[in-house]
């Protein structure tokens, strides 16, 4: 589910984000990033992420930084907290507890 309001973009993840449904993801987000736009992605409803999930959110940062576009994630499981805070990745993948 997408919600936009003047320049932001709020999307809602919900189920797993795993090396199964990863590819599928990123397909869908091809248009996501749009330039001077900002992005949140509410990762609340994500019920398992391993680090094929991890690996999706550095593309997203990517692609959003490829298109000069502001990304942010909120409500991360602590199951991908854990992961980010292992690869020490708390610089490049910017985690908030909820969308203002």
């Amino acid at each position: 589910m997408t919600e936009i309001d003047d320049n932001r973009e709020l999307v809602h993840l919900s189920g797993e984000l795993d090396a199964e449904t990863v590819p599928r993801r990123l397909r869908e987000s091809e248009n996501w990033f749009e330039r001077g736009e900002e992005t949140v992605i509410d990762l609340s409803g994500v019920t398992r992420a391993d680090s094929a999930g991890v690996a999706l959110l550095l593309e997203w940062v990517r692609d959003a930084q490829t298109n000069q576009a502001s990304l942010s994630f909120v409500n991360a499981p602590a199951q991908m907290r854990a992961i980010i805070d292992f690869c020490a990745l708390n610089d490049v993948i910017r985690l908030r507890e909820r969308a203002a």
